[in-house]
C-alpha cells in the first residue's frame, strides 16, 4: 500500500501539473517582518493584511522599535481594517517586545542556530502566535527552514484527502503531516507546496461547494469517490 510520504509527492506533482508555471514567493521577508506580517494576516484577506502591514513599515520607516514604542493605540490606527485588530495591536506591542534583544531591536536572528521544533517552541510561546505563523516565520523569511504552513484551505483539503481525522486542531495537523513530507524538499519546495494546496481551497476544493469535477486530485480523493 502507498505509504503517506509517496501520496504527498504524487500530489504535489499533480497540483504543479494542474498550475503550471506558479511562482516561488516573489518577497522573502526578515524574520520578524514575517512574523508581524503572518499576525496580521489571521483570519484576514492577504490583499487586507499586506495593506497594513505597508502602513506600519511606510509610518515607521521599516523600524519594528518604533512600532514597539508607538503602543497598541497607535498600531491600531493602522491596521484597523484587518480582523481583530484590537487584540493584534496588543499582540504585536507585547511580541515586539518580548523579542528586544541585547541592541534594543527586536530580532530573531537566534532562530538560526535552533532545530525546527526548539524555533517552533520559542515562537509558539509567544501571545498571538500558534503552529501556522511559527511555520510562515520559518519557512518564508530569510530563515528558510523546514516547516510546513498549514492553514485552513490545507488542513480541509488534508482532511478530504483523509490524510486528517475531521475536527483535527492545527497543531495536530502539523505533527501528523510533517513526519510525511519528502526528506528531499527543501524550504523553498515545501513553501510552493503550501501555496498549490492553498490555491486549490481557494478555487476547486472550496469549503461548501466543491468543483471536484474539476480537481486534479480527484482519482485518489475518498471525499470525491
Amino acid at each position: 500500500m502507498e505509504g503517506g510520504t509517496d501520496r504527498l509527492r504524487r500530489i504535489d506533482a499533480s497540483l504543479r501539473g494542474h498550475f503550471p508555471g506558479f511562482p516561488p514567493r516573489y518577497l522573502i521577508l526578515d524574520p520578524v517582518s514575517q512574523l508581524v506580517m503572518s499576525l496580521l494576516g489571521g483570519q484576514t484577506r492577504s490583499d487586507v493584511s499586506r495593506a497594513a502591514h505597508l502602513a506600519l513599515w511606510s509610518r515607521y520607516g521599516g523600524c519594528w522599535s518604533a512600532v514597539r514604542n508607538a503602543g497598541p493605540d497607535a498600531i491600531h490606527a493602522l491596521i484597523s481594517d484587518v480582523t481583530y485588530a484590537d487584540r493584534k495591536a496588543l499582540y504585536m506591542v507585547d511580541i515586539l517586545t518580548r523579542i528586544t534583544g541585547p541592541s534594543g531591536r527586536p530580532d530573531l536572528g537566534h532562530l538560526t542556530a535552533m532545530s525546527v521544533a526548539e524555533a517552533h517552541a520559542y515562537l509558539e510561546g509567544l501571545k498571538g502566535v500558534g503552529p501556522k505563523i511559527a511555520a510562515a516565520v520559518l519557512n518564508t523569511s530569510t530563515l528558510r527552514k523546514r516547516s510546513l504552513v498549514i492553514d485552513t484551505h490545507h488542513r480541509r483539503i488534508l482532511q478530504r484527502l483523509g490524510f486528517l481525522e475531521a475536527g483535527t486542531s492545527f497543531p495536530k495537523a502539523y505533527r501528523e503531516i510533517m513526519p510525511l513530507l519528502p526528506p528531499e524538499w527543501d524550504p523553498a519546495w515545501i513553501d510552493v507546496h503550501h501555496m498549490l494546496f492553498k490555491r486549490l481551497g481557494q478555487l476547486i476544493c472550496r469549503p461548501h461547494a466543491g468543483h471536484c469535477h474539476r480537481c486534479p486530485l480527484q482519482w485518489d480523493c475518498p471525499a470525491f469517490q
